[in-house]
């Protein structure tokens, strides 16, 4: 079954940052009475930066990307690459109504960006199927973060 997915960007962070050091530097231009051209090329710097979150934040939104889970099979596709179970370490499930996924891989052959996603649909249909998919291949699942105890494992490891 195929279910529309979407990366976490962090976009929002730097677009922040970005905007507390912009007021940071008009408060110095305004406190002092020379104007120093360094803080004007910061303030560039900083618009740069900006433009570059908005312009990363849209591609990353309005390209669609979809995960195959196939029930009785051995693998996933993540964006058209394939992945099997074997070459899985683990499944990190990372938040909680808007949960994050992080597949650990054996091996570094495929890029780590296509294993970290968040799906896009409220229901927690995909969630689901993930969760089945990895307990009928013997993958671990494992919640991370400050709302667990100790790492929880939710299926069985498959060493």
């Amino acid at each position: 079954m195929k279910y529309a997915i979407h990366y976490s960007t962090r976009m929002k962070d730097v677009i922040l940052f970005s905007f507390v050091l912009s007021i940071i530097l008009f408060q110095v231009a305004t406190l002092t009475e020379y104007s120093y051209p360094v803080l004007f090329y910061m303030q560039m710097a900083v618009n740069v930066v900006v433009v570059a979150a908005l312009a990363i934040e849209g591609y990353a939104r309005l390209v669609k990307r979809e995960v195959n889970i196939q029930e009785h099979s051995d693998t996933i596709s993540i964006n058209g690459v394939e992945i099997h179970a074997d070459q899985i370490r683990e499944i990190k499930v990372s938040g909680c109504h808007k949960a994050a996924f992080q597949i650990s891989l054996k091996n570094k052959s495929i890029n780590p960006m296509y294993c970290c996603f968040k799906f896009e649909e409220k229901n927690c249909e995909g969630i689901r199927s993930l969760t089945r998919w990895a307990e009928q291949n013997q993958v671990s699942v494992r919640k991370v973060g400050p709302q667990t105890r100790s790492g929880l494992v939710l299926t069985s490891n498959h060493y």
